[in-house]
């Protein structure tokens, strides 16, 4: 079947050749604070991108359309293009059946990240409106190793024990053992996510949980508690705390660039101070 990234790819390039992908067209602003350099992008897609609003609105993963999807992972998951990428290779894993985004995650879902994982890259996931999400169906995400730099990765993702991380931001951190099968990837994810809730007091067993972000590569996991979505106006989804945000016009784009993103992030979610003694 060959690789992941490989089929994504292949995909990609049918797709926009036959229109079902919109066109890219970015305008992106360089930002350094405090050490954590910052990716600002205009987005000309998100002004068109459309949003849930009433339970009229269809469902594009029920089915997803066949000329975004790449394939079935597993019994329960596809992997699907993201139909507005502001990066190449893009890709969702959505369920097969409709699931909540505000619903607690399952090992099944981290089982369905390691596939693609295991060929590096970032995965992360919007956990409801607030946390960036804009749709309501589960889907988890996961973009190619190369849109990110390292150092950006370095600066917002670093390694550490597990707890709450050295960030000026609230974030549960966990090593992952990034040469573990899938199984027991799956299973030491899951249980940082598990000991995540657990440190905010969040139930497992809750039929909705608040909202929060996570990001995720083969050797590391974050989980970012959030209480706002917007920041001068504009949606900060997991991205944002691995230092990407995205407006959708040129005057957004300047409104964000003139803020204090450090302490942005910190309102979207909570400064670390406030959860460092606890869990």
């Amino acid at each position: 079947m060959g690789r992941w990234s490989e089929r994504i790819r292949a995909v990609a390039e049918r797709a926009l050749a036959c229109g079902a992908l919109e066109p890219i067209a970015t305008e992106a602003l360089e930002r350094r604070e405090q050490g954590f350099p910052f990716v600002l992008r205009w987005v000309s897609t998100l002004a068109h991108k459309p949003r849930p609003r009433s339970e009229e609105r269809r469902n594009p993963f029920l089915p997803p359309e066949p000329e975004l999807t790449v394939g079935a992972l597993g019994k329960q998951h596809l992997v699907v293009l993201n139909k507005y990428p502001v990066f190449a290779g893009h890709a969702l894993i959505v369920t097969r059946e409709f699931e909540p985004q505000t619903a607690p995650l399952s090992s099944d879902e981290f089982l369905a990240w390691h596939a693609l994982l295991a060929e590096g890259g970032l995965g992360f996931y919007n956990g409801g409106e607030i946390a960036g999400a804009s749709q309501p169906h589960r889907h988890l995400q996961w973009i190619p190793e190369e849109h990110l730099g390292e150092a950006q990765l370095r600066a917002f993702l670093p390694l550490g024990e597990t707890g709450w991380a050295e960030l000026p931001w609230a974030a549960w951190s966990a090593l992952l053992p990034a040469q573990a099968e899938g199984n027991a990837w799956s299973e030491a994810a899951y249980r940082a996510y598990r000991d995540a809730l657990a440190a905010l007091g969040w139930r497992l067993d809750a039929p909705q949980l608040p909202p929060y972000d996570l990001l995720l590569r083969r050797d590391r996991f974050f989980f970012i508690p959030r209480r706002a979505e917007r920041l001068a106006g504009v949606s900060v989804n997991a991205l944002g705390y691995a230092g990407s945000l995205f407006a959708a016009s040129p005057e957004k784009l300047r409104a964000l660039a003139t803020l204090d993103l450090i302490a942005g992030l910190c309102t979207l979610g909570w400064p670390r101070a406030e959860f460092a003694g606890k869990g």
